[in-house]
Parts: structure tokens; C-alpha cells; sequence
């Protein structure tokens, strides 16, 4: 089923995210005494990574301060992804909720 693709050349694109609040749940004291420590209770910020991977090649790398929402995977992949592959690929990604699967199909 898949061999109709065997011509083109593979684009793996993914994502992922670094949280710069960072705390220790847990804690170490002496048999018996509980653990006590402050926390601040603002919320945290989001650093996040998106880019695809063509032959051990990163292409479309981008890094910004937000969570990853549909309307900016959908802008990268349209506007940084699409641009960077010069012929056809088979783009391969995973199946995040926020990955709109109709809108990228009509951009591809």
C-alpha cells in the first residue's frame, strides 16, 4: 500500500516543549521529619521546538516562548516547512491533537 511512496524522499516533523518553572516535587530529609520548601505560585513559561528531519538533515528548525497551538503548527508548516523541501516528500508526523489534518493536507 505504502510503495507508491517509496519514490519520495521521507520528512519526519515533530515537536516538543521545555518548561522553565522547575521544581522539586519530592524532597530528602531525615527518617521521620517531613520536607518543607517554598514554591512560587506563578505559571510557568513554555519554550518549544518544532522542525523535520530529512536523511539526518534538520531543516525548518523554529524556537519560541508559547505552548503549540493548531493555528501556529499550521503557520510553521505552511510558511517555514513547505518552503525548505524543494521537491515532493512524504511528510510523516505524529497524530497530536494539534495537528489539524484537513487544513495541512490542502497546504501539502
Amino acid at each position: 500500500m505504502l510503495s507508491c511512496f517509496d519514490k519520495f524522499p521521507i520528512v519526519y516533523i515533530d515537536e516538543t516543549g521545555i518548561d522553565t518553572y522547575l521544581y522539586r516535587k519530592q524532597g530528602r530529609s531525615p527518617r521521620g521529619e517531613k520536607v518543607y520548601d517554598k514554591i512560587r505560585g506563578r505559571r510557568f513559561e513554555r519554550t518549544s521546538v518544532v522542525a523535520g528531519l530529512v536523511a539526518h538533515k534538520i531543516i525548518a528548525p523554529m524556537i519560541y516562548k508559547d505552548s503549540m497551538t493548531s493555528a501556529f503548527f499550521t503557520k510553521w508548516f505552511d510558511k517555514q516547512l513547505l518552503p525548505s523541501l524543494s521537491e515532493p516528500h512524504l511528510i510523516v508526523m505524529d497524530n497530536a491533537s494539534f495537528h489539524p489534518k484537513a487544513k495541512l493536507d490542502k497546504l501539502a
